[in-house]
């Protein structure tokens, strides 16, 4: 390996350097001490000539004696070979050199342990030796096999994704340089897409998987964004806020603060086994969480520095409640009043499929199930106990839930008794054993929950109702919050949904009346329309009352302070302009060209956009900075008719 002329050691290299050569100089002279074909008095004479060598090269500090020794140290732990040594390194391995030569003298003409002997040195130089053994040195790979035996298939997995970045992004590195690589690593960690490893490039015609270097997954996602930003710098007829506004939908969202930490976490946990298994002597703790978040945050300063655009997008999983408008548009889609066919449900037409995404989603939303809880369900899980339908969950081996209290007995509420469950789940043929739902369990026994969500995620973008925080899961947050509308006690609801709980009543769940618990979930009103339909001969929904009026979207400009400089009301269901507004005071470089544009005050524009709440129900833009000046401009508007009164004479 040839010199790195710009190299230079710091000083803080100088202590490890003279830590490895020690251990890698004695690990020679112990196995050289029980090699029974070593030549004693040949290798006493060479001894003399390196030691005349060393003194020679410390009187003309050239150090020429020790050059091998500490490029070798230099390669094994991963320094740039320095175009000069040092003075301090170079004085400081001749003296070591020295000792260990002098040990090694002993050790030919005692018998000595060359380990006892070496105890000075040893201690000096902070390396431990443990039942009579010299520690290795230690590299990630060797972290990764220590840690693996005992954990789970999942942690298993995860540990070995994070050990095989790292060593993509840095090499094997010896764990002894991973407190110096730490901050490279997490930034570069940081800069990963967020659904990163999960484009395998296989298609039907090539079953032969590609997958992409995590380094070139990030290239590619810096290529897409950069595109972006220049698209955007370029117009000249949006604010810098409207641009940052944009770009939070545009750019590609990356890992979140929180994987980094699950990252960090593991690293750790492959330093701790390494210590306890593999007699790793470094520090196991790299970094803290705070001092994680100070990292991106200097990291985001820098990139704002450099692009007064610069957005660090991760769309983090907030897991909200259902709106009421995209609970209206599920509940009033063609998946539930007549679809084209059984792969096109978000095209109206005269079907309707009774299978796992009909009546899955609704489960979730009226008994807080989850999803693979439902998906596992069989034939003779339909129980009547205490004169009420119930649905027990998680009560085989195929069915194991993910906490003690998972383990539970549900009333099946009225709303999915009007629409014909029980009839539904009598009418399945091949015995009690039978699954509810076998189109989705036989496509992946293991995990069904990750087939039906993406076939529920291709009916959620096709009725244009998919939003990041309002996802399948979050049906579950849904029916919570409609349980403590309807004044249902926070240990009932846990109860319900399968949280654990304090209450003996929650311990004892399977024991409840089931008559008093389906009173409980039928408080949870979802404003759902059920009516017989003679043309499906079963029970249809016919539509949802939770949201009133016309459904119509927002539209928002923002300038360049981040506040709402224009917006516009477009029908959903004719997609017709509404109204159109601009403000006065707004900093914006133009108006938008939209059709009949009204420039108002700021006051007479909350008034005219809470004048349309009688007739429309105004769904807000799902941009958060856009979302909230568009709540704070509705804050504006009088509450009362005389209050309006009022402002209009002013």
């Amino acid at each position: 390996m040839p010199f790195d002329l710009s190299a230079v050691l710091d000083e803080t290299a100088i202590p490890r350097l003279l830590k490895e050569i020690l251990r890698a100089e004695l690990v020679r002279i112990v196995a050289e001490s029980q090699d029974p074909l070593l030549d004693a008095e040949a290798r006493l004479t060479e001894l003399n000539k390196e030691c005349d060598a060393l003194l020679k090269d410390a009187q003309s500090k050239s150090f020429a004696a020790c050059e091998y020794a500490i490029l070798s140290a230099c390669d094994r732990l991963d320094f740039p070979r320095p175009s000069v040594i040092p003075f301090p390194l170079g004085r400081g391995v001749t003296v070591l050199l020295k000792s260990l030569k002098a040990v090694e003298r002993d050790v030919i003409e005692t018998f000595a342990d060359p380990l006892i002997l070496a105890e000075p040195l040893l201690a000096r130089h902070g390396l431990t030796v443990t039942d009579g053994r010299i520690p290795d040195l230690l590299r990630i790979s060797d972290a990764l096999e220590a840690a693996l035996p005992g954990k789970s298939s999942e942690m298993v997995r995860k540990l070995t994704t994070t050990a095989r970045i790292v060593m993509e992004f840095e090499g094997d590195l010896p764990l002894d340089r991973l407190p110096d690589h730490i901050d490279g690593i997490l930034t570069r960690i940081s800069r990963l897409p967020k659904h990163h490893g999960r484009s395998h490039g296989m298609n039907p015609n090539n079953r032969v998987p590609n997958i992409k270097k995590k380094l070139e997954e990030i290239a590619d996602a810096d290529a897409h964004d950069q595109a972006q930003y220049a698209a955007l710098t370029a117009r000249n007829d949006l604010s810098v806020g409207q641009k940052r506004a944009e770009l939070a939908g545009r750019l590609t969202p990356r890992v979140t603060l929180t994987n980094l930490e699950r990252h960090l976490d593991r690293l750790h946990d492959l330093l701790r086994s390494a210590a306890s298994r593999k007699n790793y002597q470094g520090p196991t703790k790299l970094k803290t969480y705070p001092q994680l978040a100070l990292l991106m945050k200097d990291d985001f300063k820098e990139r704002r520095r450099e692009n007064p655009l610069y957005l660090r997008v991760t769309l983090p999983k907030l897991r909200l409640r259902w709106s009421n408008e995209r609970l209206v548009r599920l509940l009033s889609s063609p998946v539930y009043r007549g679809c084209w066919s059984d792969k096109r449900r978000s095209k109206p037409g005269r079907m309707v499929f009774r299978d796992a995404i009909y009546w899955v989603p609704l489960i979730l939303l009226t008994m807080g199930t989850r999803v693979k809880e439902v998906l596992h369900l069989t034939r003779r899980d339909l129980l009547r106990r205490d004169g009420v339908h119930c649905l027990r969950l998680c009560w085989s081996a195929e069915q194991e839930g993910k906490t003690p209290s998972a383990q539970r007995i549900v009333p099946i509420p009225q709303v999915l008794l009007d629409l014909g469950l029980v009839d539904w789940i009598r009418s399945i043929e091949g015995g009690p054993s039978a699954l509810l739902f076998p189109e989705i369990v036989s496509a992946n026994a293991d995990c069904p929950e990750d087939i039906f969500t993406k076939r529920f995620h291709t009916v959620r973008r096709g009725l244009r109702i998919l939003h990041q925080n309002e996802d399948l899961y979050a049906l579950r947050k849904t029916l919570s919050s409609a349980l403590w509308r309807g004044g249902v006690s926070i240990s009932d609801r846990q109860m319900i949904i399968g949280h654990a709980s304090d209450t003996t009543i929650g311990a004892h769940y399977t024991d409840a009346d089931m008559k008093s618990l389906k009173e409980l979930l039928d408080r949870a009103d979802h404003a759902i329309v059920v009516t017989k339909n003679t043309a499906h001969r079963h029970p249809t929904i016919a539509g949802c009352n939770l949201v009133s009026g016309t459904m119509a979207s927002v539209e928002v400009r923002l300038d360049d302070k981040g506040d709402l400089g224009a917006f516009r009301v477009v029908s959903d269901d004719t997609g017709a302009q509404v109204l159109a507004i601009a403000l006065v005071r707004n900093e914006m470089p133009k108006n938008p060209r939209w059709k009949n544009l009204q420039v108002v005050t700021e006051a007479q524009a909350a008034e005219m956009a809470a004048d349309l709440c009688g007739e429309f129900h105004l769904s807000p833009p799902e941009e958060q900075t856009m979302q909230m000046a568009w709540e704070h401009l509705m804050a504006l508007a009088s509450d009362s008719s005389e209050a309006k009164l009022k402002s209009a004479s002013e």
